[in-house]
């Protein structure tokens, strides 16, 4: 679905991001990973022809949507105006489009305004105009940030389910629980290089082993098991001193900071 090549995009003398050779399958979300100013967002603008680079970006489709951080909409007419009137149709001949307003739960929302939706209203009303347009291909670029928890969470659960049927996502994000729930692969920038492209499962095996205890709320305090018969030991001895801790096979946070951190 997309090829990358000897991408390389530079702002003047500095070199914002370089990809030797990426290569993205049809049905596949990718979730991308990197702290602000790292090269992930170059990577999305690089793929729509939006920045200027060298190298080669191939895409086998011409059916592309793209949802970003913030969207701006008029506030001079109902959010059902604006939907129908961006999208050509009406909702009440539309069953598709009334499929996905149901879907996201946006119903008694389309008399009202956009300035007056919450963050993760707006999302879910910029979501179903993108997916009703059925693209191949979508990105998604910080999706969820400044959205709750919670509103964050209920975006999720809904894309969980329709991603299933759907298309081809590259997901940008700084939440390593958006890709736990939702990739199947996981890319890490990290000053515009790329550090990592794989199963979440396989990077943790690589990087971090069977299993880990992290201590306390802080991913930063962790124990790596690298073989099973080594948990029952370790538990005990957190345990016996008192140590609040979880076990995980697969903490992406772990993984994240293992591999830009070098450990």
């Amino acid at each position: 679905m997309l090829e990358i090549k000897n991408l390389s995009v530079t702002y003047g003398s500095k070199v914002a991001l370089t990809v030797p050779n990426l290569n993205i399958n049809k049905g596949e979300i990718i979730g991308v990973m990197g702290e602000s100013g790292s090269g992930k967002s170059t990577l999305v603008n690089s793929c729509l022809g939006l920045v200027r680079f060298k190298g080669q970006v191939t895409l086998e489709t011409d059916n592309v949507g793209v949802l970003m951080q913030e969207q701006h909409y008029v506030d001079t007419m109902t959010n059902q105006k604006i939907i129908e009137g961006l999208l050509n149709t009406r909702i009440k001949r539309d069953d598709k489009l009334a499929e996905l307003i149901n879907f996201f739960d946006f119903g008694s929302q389309l008399s009202l305004h956009f300035k007056n939706l919450s963050g993760g209203q707006k999302q879910r009303m910029s979501l179903i105009m993108v997916l009703y347009q059925e693209p191949e291909l979508l990105f998604l670029d910080e999706m969820t940030t400044g959205l709750d928890f919670e509103s964050r969470q209920a975006l999720i659960n809904h894309l969980k389910v329709y991603f299933k049927q759907h298309q081809t996502v590259i997901m940008v994000t700084h939440y390593a629980q958006e890709i736990e729930q939702l990739a199947d692969k996981l890319l890490i920038i990290h000053d515009g290089q790329v550090m990592a492209f794989d199963k979440p499962k396989n990077l943790f095996n690589q990087y971090i082993g069977y299993s880990a205890f992290i201590v306390g709320n802080n991913a930063g305090k962790s124990i790596s098991i690298h073989q099973p018969e080594e948990e029952y030991s370790v538990a005990r001895q957190l345990i016996d001193n008192g140590d609040d801790f979880r076990r995980t096979q697969g903490d992406i946070e772990l993984v994240y900071t293992a591999i830009t951190k070098g450990q």
